[in-house]
């Protein structure tokens, strides 16, 4: 548990990356805790749902579930929306 550790597993390399199955995925379904798969990682959108320029309620469609078509549908090849996703990813889906 070295400071230098705890720097490492903050980045998500893909050695320490946390996995996630779609069945714990979807125990994230709610405003409260808003988990979505997208392109087979893992973020928590809880924080951004109040800040998603686009409204909450395309946030929260996609709490506990698969958003891969509605986000890349929306903001494929989009800067700034995939690097805002990026900063709330917090492992990978599995299997």
């Amino acid at each position: 548990g070295s400071l230098a550790e705890t720097a490492l597993l903050s980045k998500g390399t893909p050695s320490t990356a946390v996995s996630f199955t779609m069945q714990q995925v979807a125990a994230h379904s709610s405003a409260a805790s808003c988990y979505s798969a997208i392109e087979g990682s893992v973020y928590d959108l809880t924080p951004f749902i109040g800040k998603h320029p686009g409204g909450a309620a395309a946030i929260k469609s996609l709490c506990g579930v698969d958003g891969t078509a509605a986000f890349t549908g929306q903001h494929g090849g989009q800067g700034r929306p995939v690097s805002e996703l990026a900063s709330l990813k917090i492992g990978v889906l599995v299997q």
